[in-house]
């Protein structure tokens, strides 16, 4: 199987990405057996998850986006990537009223087939794949912020709200307060303050928040690795085969169909493709808690997407 991978990624860019590939999955093995060994138990996953969105993710923001230069090919990736999602919803919301699916698992599969990991998962790694183009880093924060943040927080949330069998309201003023409240939205703000006027960082400060920024990685994949203790598909593996199968394949050929039709410059077209074969935001999980819409459903959704986008992620690069 690897060997195909070598194939599909081409004999120009296989040394670096292949040990980054490897490294990825070493590393989400690792976060799997310190969970099994009792090092991780849920309490202190959820910590790393935590301490990851309070330093090392805003700081790789901020540092990526200091580095790039602001171009307006960024509001063609926010414009190709909202397109995306939409199209997403529509396609996942003509399935489940065909096969039929019951309610909630129609809105699971329109949220969960659609949104991306792009913030916690999707960002890192397109910058630990490509640290020497911050253009490209820049395009996929702006799919994470401009998009993903949006729409899961904006729509997802209100739609898991109504399907689910608790009484919780999810409007767009708790939606925006949520986004204030993440510490990336700021980073990300001060970093396309920094692009636009063209003002730089001092040299210490950027090189310390590219040096904690480089810690994202490694600190994302093993508590990701940590979540994957004790899930389990369960009776409905079938509606989890679906909601993964359109999230890891469907989703990516819809955007590159789309990537077709907008010619886009190579580092736009990169960085859209990838964060559009990240599994599904982990955030649709706790929105599917909070409301009770089918709530383990969508947790295994997360875990097993997860597991399937980085096994075909050397796929996706070698279409590029």
């Amino acid at each position: 199987m690897w060997g195909v991978y070598q194939v599909l990624l081409g004999v120009g860019v296989q040394g670096a990405v292949e040990h980054y590939l490897v490294m990825f999955l070493l590393l989400l093995l690792l976060g799997y057996g310190l969970r099994r060994g009792g090092v991780l138990t849920e309490e202190t996953t959820a910590w790393l998850a935590r301490l990851v969105s309070l330093a090392p993710l805003p700081a790789l923001v901020l540092s990526a986006l200091a580095k790039a230069s602001f171009s307006a090919t960024l509001f063609g990736v926010w414009g190709v990537a909202m397109l995306s999602v939409w199209l997403g919803m529509g396609l996942a919301w003509l399935i489940g009223t065909m096969l039929p699916l019951a309610a909630p698992t129609r809105v699971l599969l329109m949220v969960q087939g659609s949104i991306s990991n792009t913030g916690f998962l999707g960002t890192p790694l397109i910058a630990a794949l490509y640290n020497h183009e911050p253009n490209l880093v820049a395009a996929a924060v702006a799919y994470d912020m401009g998009v993903t943040s949006v729409m899961i927080h904006l729509v997802g949330a209100r739609l898991l709200a109504r399907a689910g069998a608790s009484n919780g309201v999810a409007d767009g003023a708790n939606g925006l307060r949520r986004l204030a409240q993440m510490p990336v939205f700021w980073a990300t703000a001060l970093g396309y303050t920094l692009m636009l006027t063209g003002l730089r960082l001092p040299d210490p400060l950027l090189f310390t928040l590219e040096r904690l920024g480089q810690t994202t990685t490694p600190l994302v994949l093993l508590a990701i690795g940590g979540m994957l203790h004790g899930r389990t598909l369960g009776a409905r593996w079938k509606a989890v085969a679906l909601i993964v199968g359109f999230k890891t394949l469907v989703m990516p050929l819809l955007m590159l169909g789309l990537l077709r039709m907008a010619a886009l410059p190579p580092f736009a077209a990169n960085a859209l493709l990838l964060q559009s074969a990240m599994p599904t935001v982990m955030a649709s999980a706790v929105y599917a808690a909070a409301f009770r819409t089918e709530p383990e459903l969508a947790s295994a959704v997360v875990v097993a997407s997860t597991v399937v986008a980085l096994a075909l992620l050397p796929v996706w690069m070698g279409m590029r």
